[in-house]
Parts: C-alpha cells; sequence; structure tokens
C-alpha cells in the first residue's frame, strides 16, 4: 500500500492505492469497527497497480488503515490523522437567540462564524458535546453559521461544516397572564388545581408557587394559539402564583401577573408544613437557550431578562475576574510557571542581549568603525549602562533640567495630546471591534484607561521624590515608547492574543542625574507597584460588575476590562530591565526586589492574559513555543559571552 497523506486528512473520499498481483482482489479497511463507509475493495489492473476510495474514517490520531489481499492474504498498513467537521444541531430553520450547539471530536476547540463576521469559540466536553453564543455584528433576522475545530492530536484545523440557517431572536416575549383560577381562589391538598391564561403562540410557560420557605415549579404547558393551561397538585398551604415564558429562541419574558391561593390541608390530617424547594440537581445549560428558574429560585419579575443582555456585551476586552479557591489553585500554579520561564528564557535574555549589543556599540565607537561589530575591549560599566538607554531618559532629564525650555508650553501640550491620541489608537486597534457601531464608546472606555494609568505612573513617582529628599521631578514626555505601544499591539492582533497585551505608558519623570541608583530604584519600583494595583483592582472589580445589561453598564465593564489589560500589561512592560523602562533601575538597585516583583506581576499577567493558550487556539504547537523561547535564550547568551569574554580575549591578541 503507498503511503498515506502525512497531514490532517479533513476531506473525503480518501483515495488508497498500492500494487499487488494482477487480477487480486484487495480490501481495504480503517478504523477499529469499519463499516461500509470505512471499507473499500479494488481489483488489482494488469499493471499491478489498484486503488480505492475510503467514504470516511472514524476521527482520531493515528487512525489505522489496512489493505489485505484475498488470495495470498498479505496486508500492509498505515496511519493518519482524520478530523471531520463538527456539526451544529438543528434541523431546518434554527430559532436562537444567539447560541449554537452541537457535537465535535471530544475535547476539540470548535469555532462558529456567521456570514456577518460574529463567531464564537468553545472547547467540547469529553462526550463531544459544545455550545457558545455568537458575538460581535449578528442583528436580529435570518443568518447561516458553520463551524470548524480543532483537535489536541493536530495543530491542522478541519473543514469547514456545512452552513445551518438560523433565525436570530433577541427580543423577549411580553409577560404571560394568568386568568384561572381567579386570585384569592382556594383548593384541597392532594386535588390537582387547574391553571391558565394566555401567551405567545410557540412559547412555553411555567408556572411557579411561592411561599416564605422557597419557590417550586407547579407544571408547564406550550401555548397554542395565544393559549395555555396545565394542572398541578400542592401540598396546604398559602402560595403566590406566577408564571414565565420562553419562546423558541430561548427568550425569557417578565413574570406575569401574581395570584393568590390558599390550598386546605386534607381533612383529619395536620396541617401540612410550608414547602421547601424542590431540590433537583441543576442540569447542565445548553446554549440553545437560557434555562427558565430552577426550583427553588423566585422567578424573575422585573422587566429585564437574560435574553436582553447579550446585545450589551462590551466588544472590546474579555478580562475575566480571578478566582482565589482551592479548585483554581492548579491554574495559579500554571500561571507561576509560566512566569518562571518566561522569566528565564525570554525576559533575562533580552537583558543579556541588550547588554551585549550596548558593550559592541561602545567598543566601535571607541575603537574606530573598522573593528568588526563583535569585537573591541571592555567598557566600563557606567559606559555600558549609558549605552544601553534606548529611549533618550538622560537626554529628555537634561532637557527638563535645563534654564530654557526646548519647546513653549503650548507645543508641550500638543505633543502629549498627540501621542496620548496615538496611544489609544493602537491600543484599540490590537483587538478586532466587530460592530463599528461600538467603536465611539470603546476609544472613550480606552482614552480614560490610558489616561488613568498615565497619571497613576506619574503621581506615584511625584509623591514618593519629596520623601526621598529630591525635587519634584518634571513631567516629560517619552515618544519612543510608542514603539513598545505598537509593538504590543500588533503583536497581539496579529497573534490572536485574547485577551491582548497592552502596554500605554508614554509619560515619565525627569529626576535628573543626581538621584542616584537607589533612589531611581526606589521610585520606579513604587511605580511599577501602582500600576499594577491599578490594574489588579479593575481586575477584581470584573467579577462585581456582572453581565451588562444596557449601553452605560456595558461601557463601565469595557473602561474596568481595559484599565485591568492596560495596568497589568504596562506594568509588566516596565519590568523589562532594558533601556530606559524602570525595570532596569529597579534591578540595578536590587536584584532580588526586581525578580520578586517581576514574578508577582507576571504571574497575574499570565493568569489573566495566558497568550500560549491563544497561540496554541491559532495552530502554534506547544513544541514551536517553546523552541523559539528557548532558541532566543541560547542566542542571546551566546552573543553575550561573545562580547563579554571571546572578543576581549581576542582583542587583546591583535597587536
Amino acid at each position: 500500500m503507498d503511503s498515506l497523506p502525512t497531514g490532517l486528512v479533513t476531506s473525503f473520499p480518501l483515495p488508497v492505492s498500492g500494487t499487488a498481483t494482477p487480477g487480486d482482489v484487495v480490501a481495504v479497511s480503517a478504523g477499529s469497527t469499519p463499516g461500509a463507509s470505512e471499507s473499500c475493495q479494488a481489483t488489482v489492473g494488469d499493471d499491478g497497480r489498484w486503488s480505492c476510495g475510503l467514504a470516511s474514517l472514524p476521527d482520531g490520531g493515528g487512525v489505522a488503515v489496512r489493505a489485505e489481499a484475498r488470495s495470498t492474504g498479505e496486508s500492509t498498513g498505515d496511519r493518519v490523522d482524520v478530523l471531520h467537521p463538527p456539526t451544529i444541531s438543528g434541523s431546518g430553520v434554527v430559532s436562537t437567540s444567539g447560541a449554537v450547539r452541537g457535537t465535535a471530536f471530544p475535547g476539540a476547540r470548535v469555532t462558529v462564524t456567521a456570514e456577518t463576521g460574529a463567531s464564537c469559540t468553545f472547547p467540547a466536553d469529553s462526550n463531544g458535546a459544545w455550545g457558545c453564543v455568537l458575538s460581535g455584528s449578528l442583528p436580529d433576522g435570518r443568518h447561516t453559521v458553520s463551524a470548524t475545530q480543532v483537535a489536541g492530536f493536530s495543530t491542522q484545523r478541519s473543514g469547514r461544516s456545512a452552513a445551518v440557517p438560523l433565525a436570530v431572536d433577541r427580543t423577549p416575549p411580553g409577560a404571560p397572564s394568568i386568568t384561572t383560577p381567579a386570585p384569592g381562589s382556594s383548593a384541597a391538598a392532594g386535588t390537582p388545581v387547574s391553571f391558565g391564561g394566555s401567551g405567545e403562540s410557540g412559547a412555553r410557560v411555567t408556572l411557579y408557587a411561592q411561599t416564605p420557605g422557597g419557590t417550586t415549579v407547579v407544571c408547564s404547558a406550550q401555548v397554542v394559539s395565544g393559549a395555555w393551561s396545565c394542572a398541578g397538585v400542592l401540598d396546604g398551604g398559602a402560595y403566590t402564583v406566577s408564571a414565565l415564558q420562553r419562546d423558541a429562541a430561548g427568550n425569557v419574558s417578565p413574570g406575569s401577573n401574581p395570584v393568590t391561593l390558599t390550598v386546605a390541608a386534607a381533612a383529619g390530617a395536620a396541617a401540612a408544613p410550608t414547602p421547601s424547594p424542590t431540590r433537583t440537581p441543576a442540569p447542565t445549560p445548553t446554549p440553545s437557550a437560557p434555562a427558565p428558574a430552577a426550583p427553588g429560585a423566585a422567578p424573575p419579575t422585573g422587566p429585564a431578562s437574560p435574553g436582553t443582555q447579550e446585545r450589551f456585551d462590551a466588544p472590546f476586552t474579555t478580562a475575566s475576574a480571578p478566582v482565589v479557591s482551592a479548585a483554581a489553585l492548579p491554574g495559579w500554579m500554571r500561571s507561576a510557571g509560566l512566569a518562571v520561564a518566561a522569566l528565564l528564557l525570554l525576559v533575562l535574555p533580552a537583558r543579556l542581549l541588550a547588554a551585549a549589543l550596548a558593550r559592541g556599540r561602545a567598543q566601535r565607537e571607541r575603537h574606530g568603525a573598522h573593528r568588526g561589530a563583535l569585537f573591541g575591549r571592555n567598557r566600563p560599566r557606567s559606559d555600558v549602562s549609558e549605552a544601553s538607554a534606548l529611549f533618550g531618559e538622560a537626554g529628555a532629564a537634561r532637557a527638563a533640567e535645563s534654564d530654557t525650555p526646548a519647546v513653549s508650553r503650548s507645543q508641550r501640550f500638543w505633543s502629549i495630546a498627540a501621542t496620548g491620541l496615538a496611544t489609544v489608537l493602537l491600543v484599540t486597534l490590537s483587538t478586532p471591534v466587530p460592530d463599528a457601531g461600538t467603536y465611539p464608546s470603546v476609544l472613550v472606555a480606552v482614552a480614560l484607561a490610558v489616561a488613568a494609568v498615565n497619571a497613576v505612573w506619574v503621581l506615584a513617582g511625584r509623591g514618593l521624590a519629596p520623601h526621598l529628599h529630591l525635587h519634584v521631578p518634571h513631567l516629560v514626555l517619552r515618544p519612543g515608547l510608542l514603539l513598545v505601544v505598537a509593538v504590543a499591539a500588533i503583536g497581539s492582533r496579529v497573534l490572536g492574543l485574547s485577551p491582548a497585551l497592552l502596554f500605554a505608558l508614554v509619560l515619565g519623570l525627569a529626576l535628573g542625574p543626581h538621584a542616584g541608583r537607589v533612589r531611581r530604584g526606589r521610585i520606579a519600583a513604587v511605580q511599577v507597584s501602582a500600576v499594577a494595583a491599578l490594574g489588579v483592582l479593575a481586575w477584581l472589580a470584573v467579577g462585581l460588575l456582572g453581565v451588562p445589561s444596557d449601553p452605560a453598564s456595558a461601557f463601565v465593564v469595557e473602561l474596568v476590562n481595559a484599565l485591568a489589560l492596560t495596568g497589568i500589561g504596562s506594568a509588566a512592560v516596565m519590568l523589562l530591565p532594558i533601556g530606559g523602562l524602570a525595570g532596569r533601575a529597579i534591578a540595578q538597585w536590587s536584584r532580588w526586589l526586581w525578580a520578586g516583583l517581576s514574578l508577582v506581576v507576571y504571574t497575574v499577567l499570565f493568569a489573566l492574559l495566558l497568550p500560549v493558550a491563544s497561540l496554541v487556539e491559532r495552530g502554534v504547537g506547544i513544541l514551536v513555543i517553546v523552541a523559539v523561547a528557548v532558541g532566543f535564550a541560547a542566542t542571546s547568551v551566546a552573543v553575550w559571552l561573545w562580547e563579554r569574554y571571546v572578543a576581549p580575549a581576542l582583542d587583546r591578541s591583535v597587536p
């Protein structure tokens, strides 16, 4: 049998061919229990070649394919990775409020996309069931969706499923009414009580009976031609009965009119105690529609409903509230492990590389351009330190302390405004915003977050300076940091990080050369801690706000998410010990403090961001990520060793 494809098989039939004795019959089968679609047979031609097509194969990694000659019994085999498209549940036009569900390969990540660009991603459970709610531009009306999946045994994506038509309806039905029994009626315990009323045709009404001890479900019925009826048995007691209805799309109505009902205890029997809420295991929610209120919880009576909340989801950021519990410990340990790996494989090697490049540049300036880039004598530590200042902080300090300002106040104001606007635009573009109508609120939220992060950075430094016997430092613009803003934004967009890695600090303080290493390090540590604390506080607030129910609450959620991402992301980037970033000043003052602060901030960053998961979802394998990180670390260390030891030795050997 000829070799099978080495990549993921996503289209069928799969051609299988080979060589055998002319005239013989070859039977081909795939999987452990092949059926008709997993089998085929072919007669060997006069040239000794045969071929046939397998209509289907079971999904999985390393699926066995066997070919056996009927006359000789000789067999050969090969293995191939197979993945069909996922399926979307529903027949005909599926009514929904934006939720879709279906089946896929167990553990695979399913991505659903509508023709408008709205999409959602969700992992399939161990049984292959999945479900998610489409977010983005998906107005009410007719739409079509299709789905793909990525399984753990391959980084390739499956083919696209057949398109399924959806009838999107996010408008909740009106409140049903209860017309029978009349308010204040009475009934006997153990005797079925008939209930009835009006509702929206096609919806399903669920009736609840509430007492001071809790709520229980009485009965439910489908609304037919605008009317519904059902019967239920109640124990003795005084009840308030109300109803909810849920339409075919899953939207839940407000509560109906309440009806009081007294149920008398059976003759000769003691009065039954007030019924306690029915306790049933909570079913796993399906994405096709919001489930009705669970027994034991009072039905909602206000006008708001789950169906009205989905359209106000914040479109830009996706930060989730931190979880502090025993169940969340593995996730935090994973984040701490990623933080340690990032420090060892990325941050520290980047520092060595920056120092090596600065050393080489300083040596070339001292000995002339004719000497190679990797050759020259060692420079003093102070020279190398100044040479690695990539963003000109020392120059800014001298300009701020000069008697004659380099620019007027108006020019300075417009420079800050222009740089701030560029920062806001870059940060906003770091993540796609599917609904163009939300751009104004997103821009305002991001602008406020950028302003808050920069204000905290500046105020923290200026507030500490007098306590260290320094004059209040001048505010300086650091336009060179726009490059860092752009790299973080474009990198997040290209790599598909969700949430994005955001950096927004473009203002700084001019401390002057007299500040000294210790005071510079202390001020930098306080600034980083303050910005990180702002991000953590905003992150904690994410869990308190809940799902937005109107444009105002959606804007608040957007702002808090933006604060969390810009605060934690900016602190993490500033901790890099290179150039004019704060991490360099902290490391020069106290390496242990820098290491501890970096471990905490990067752990929080990975708990919030988890870029490895985002990269893997986009098809980048774990081995590729590790290989790139190890390669960067090895290259950086090699360049540093060359500039630190090999180049000086070669230079000394030159007459």
